[in-house]
């Protein structure tokens, strides 16, 4: 009697592999999702919060909704890769890069840009304001219309490279990655100069300037008010103090590019980790932009955010808040809200 067998698959399927990671690598891991998971969470209140003051006419509403979104989309990305990134074995992460890879580069990138360009229309803004103070331009309806328009054409100048064959060296590719380092320091410079000429109006600089070619007429005190120069010195050192913030947050992802890209020894020597912290460095400069600039730097909107969310929102010193509004006036011209 003739036996026969049955074939049998020799072939084993390999077991899946997993990252590696030493104790320094993970915690670097770890800290690149929580903190851009903390400022989404951030993005999020500010947006709220700003939506609930949107009546209050010295809030940038329009600014702060746009850099809310902006920061949104840029935190969620960062933490879905790297989430994503950490729990996945190597082949699957390789998959999902195939799979959202590139959907999820333009997201980033589109996010970033944005935050760039935007930069620039509020420098524009500013000169706008010194231009002629009491313009319309910059009204929250046409600053929402410019940041659309701006959304739209830098969307395009992305899907064009996204939908070529070639997208990595597309021409508009290749041009956003040599000049986009030039926006920030331009909006620095011009920012710079804003905050130099309002002290040169305030301090009579030009007038006495003028005057030494003039020796003929005298020199007129034009100073304004002491009350009216001390608020413009706080408004100038505001602006001074985000005026950095935006250079430096906005300077650090280029910056960052720009040393790799001239010294590629000096990358290229580290160690893992530390090229992973050189990176991560680099991308959490951009999810840390928001919180800096209006929750540090920016009394008014730390305040909206600080009402919003009932906690360490600061009352009026001369004024009692209660149920029922009812005013009274106090011996020294003081007022105070009471309850009947």
């Amino acid at each position: 009697m003739e036996t026969s067998t049955l074939p049998l698959d020799t072939t084993t399927n390999p077991l899946p592999t997993y990252q590696l990671l030493s104790f320094n690598q993970l915690l670097v891991h770890l800290f690149a999702i929580i903190f851009p998971g903390a400022f989404f969470a951030f993005d999020t209140i500010l947006l709220m919060s700003s939506i609930s003051s949107r009546r209050d006419s010295s809030i940038p509403l329009a600014y702060i909704v746009v850099m809310c979104l902006r920061g949104m989309i840029s935190n969620f990305v960062l933490v879905l890769q790297y989430f994503i990134n950490l729990i996945t074995t190597v082949q699957g992460y390789e998959d999902f890069s195939k799979l959202l890879g590139r959907e999820f580069t333009l997201l980033g990138t589109f996010s970033y840009l944005i935050a760039l360009v935007i930069n620039v229309l509020m420098s524009v803004n500013r000169v706008a304001v010194v231009a002629k103070p009491m313009n319309m331009w910059f009204s929250n309806t046409r600053v929402f219309i410019f940041c659309g328009i701006i959304a739209i054409i830098i969307l395009i100048s992305l899907i064009i490279p996204y939908l070529s064959p070639c997208y990595v060296v597309f021409m508009i590719t290749a041009f956003q990655n040599t000049y986009t380092i030039i926006l920030p320091f331009s909006c620095m410079l011009v920012n710079l100069s804003i905050i130099f000429h309002l002290r040169f109006v305030r301090n009579n600089t030009y007038i006495i300037f003028w005057h030494k070619f003039k020796r003929n007429e005298p020199i007129r005190n034009t100073s304004q008010p002491i009350f009216f120069s001390k608020q413009r010195a706080r408004r100038d050192l505001m602006m001074i103090r985000q005026t950095v913030t935006l250079a430096i947050y906005l300077s650090i992802y280029e910056f960052g590019a720009f040393i790799i890209k001239v010294f590629p020894d000096l990358y290229t020597d580290l160690s893992l980790t530390g090229k992973q912290v050189y990176f991560y460095v680099r991308m959490e400069s951009i999810p840390l932009m928001n919180f800096l600039i209006y929750f540090i730097e920016t009394k008014k909107t730390r305040a909206m955010v600080c009402r919003f969310l009932k906690k360490g929102a600061k009352q009026d010193s001369n004024l009692v808040t209660v149920s029922h509004h009812r005013t009274v006036s106090g011996p020294q011209g003081n007022t105070a809200m009471v309850t009947n």
